[in-house]
């Protein structure tokens, strides 16, 4: 009898061990989740029905909900998960998420996320793929509709969003690059997922103070559209008196005159053909932008920032499977088009003190009498152009745009990523995404800059 009561003794303990370590986990896991649901109950109240945590597994909270203040309705989430590939994430959280350094990857899922468009909290909603203009391309021609607010989704027969959001956060092995990739899929609407990563290396991290300390090394945006084209080109198409089928012809002709073209001699067609292209039913749109030199936050957000830091050979987009290698001119349009909507997403996680304001620096060499011994207020500006440039002088222009050619007839376009004594490295654009290629000096037959 004592045998088997040894025997029993033994797993007994060790259950009770296992029970205990579990209880600990749930209680320590459930603290930090309460605590930081605190520190968010000055922006919205958020309720959970139920949590579960396994050791070395997800966490996962059921039926949460969110009231924002000073509204009554509330955004409804079936299922919140928490997981992490690392065994010891869960203990050390609430530390990680404090200090905005984390040490180990995390992925949020939310499933089953309701948004009812007739709730008070909607009112602010809006759709629109360009800001910098007065009227976005949503409602070029869209009768007296200047936005795709509240009232414009609930006229195209929107009532309740529903879909799934994800957050993936990695940190590369040296702790100076942040990997975020944030996922949704809204059914009937659009499916997008944005991917960027942040160069910490100046001492930023996630909290939002240190946030104007990071910098942007790459950024990636894909847009799959699942029902929302075919709505928006009904929508439009009642409120400009048109049939649907011939209202993206009608909404072509409006981009034409928009975009400062003339007709059949508009000179940006190809760019012209893939902002309609990007309006057909199920339309995939990607764009990429890598920058040569990392653009902090802070500069982003300034009110000039994004129109004057970036060429065309750091940015590539793709239209239903169709790359476009953007000239000059169409990069123009681009960048008129949609730098309003990158200074607002940096000032969406920038404070505004934090913005850096270049001061500009002016060569009075550079300026021109207006009337002899006036000098004009602002200095000339005297427009850009690829320019032939030295290749004894290529350092002082790493980042920008470059077009070369070799003594053995090559020819070469792209950025101008650094400068050694013996050769330069340029990033070129190429059919499966980009490359970078080594050029010996002593090679180059010509090399022109964008400056």
């Amino acid at each position: 009898m004592r045998r088997w009561l040894k025997w029993l003794l033994v797993p007994l303990v060790l259950l009770l061990l296992v029970l205990g370590v579990q209880g600990y986990y749930w209680y320590q896991v459930k603290s930090d989740i309460d605590s930081l649901i605190a520190s968010i109950r000055p922006f919205a109240k958020i309720e959970y029905g139920g949590i579960s945590a396994v050791v070395f597994g997800e966490v996962v909270l059921k039926q949460v909900t969110i009231q924002p203040n000073a509204y009554q309705e509330k955004i409804s989430i079936k299922r919140a998960s928490l997981t992490s590939p690392s065994r010891t994430f869960f203990f050390t959280a609430h530390q990680q998420l404090r200090t905005g350094v984390l040490n180990d990857p995390v992925s949020l899922s939310l499933k089953g996320l309701s948004y009812d468009l007739n709730a008070d909290y909607a009112k602010n909603i809006g759709f629109s793929s360009s800001v910098s203009s007065n009227t976005s391309l949503d409602t070029l021609v869209c009768g007296d509709t200047k936005n795709i607010d509240q009232a414009a989704l609930l006229a195209m027969g929107y009532r309740l969003l529903q879909g799934d959001v994800n957050l993936l956060l990695e940190s590369s092995a040296n702790k100076t690059l942040m990997k975020v990739r944030l996922g949704s899929e809204f059914a009937e609407l659009i499916k997008g997922e944005i991917n960027f990563w942040l160069a910490l290396h100046q001492g930023g991290t996630l909290r939002r103070d240190d946030l104007v300390k990071t910098a942007v090394q790459m950024f990636r945006i894909t847009v799959s559209d699942l029902g929302y084209n075919q709505r928006w080109k009904a929508y439009c198409a009642q409120q400009e008196g048109k049939k649907p089928s011939e209202y993206l012809e009608y909404y072509r002709n409006a981009l034409v005159q928009s975009l400062g073209g003339e007709g059949a001699h508009y000179k940006g067609e190809r760019l012209l053909e893939a902002l309609v292209s990007a309006r057909s039913e199920r339309s995939i749109v990607a764009a990429r932008l890598e920058p040569a030199v990392p653009v902090g936050l802070g500069i982003l957000a300034s009110p000039e920032g994004a129109e004057s830091l970036f060429s065309s050979a750091e940015f590539a987009i793709q239209v239903n499977g169709k790359v476009l290698e953007l000239v000059e001119s169409e990069w123009q349009v681009i960048r008129k088009l949609f730098s309003g909507n990158v200074r607002l997403a940096a000032l969406a996680v920038v404070d505004e003190k934090d913005i850096v304001l270049k001061a500009d620096a002016y060569d009075r060499s550079s300026m021109r009498e207006i009337i002899p011994g006036v000098m004009p207020i602002r200095p000339y500006e005297a427009p850009k152009s690829f320019l032939k440039t030295s290749v004894g002088d290529l350092s002082s222009y790493v980042g920008s745009a470059v077009k070369l050619r070799t003594f053995f007839g090559r020819e070469m376009r792209g950025t101008l990523i650094s400068v050694n004594s013996g050769a330069i490295s340029i990033r070129h654009q190429v059919e499966q995404g980009r490359a970078t290629f080594p050029v010996a000096k002593d090679k180059i037959a010509l090399i022109e800059v964008y400056r």
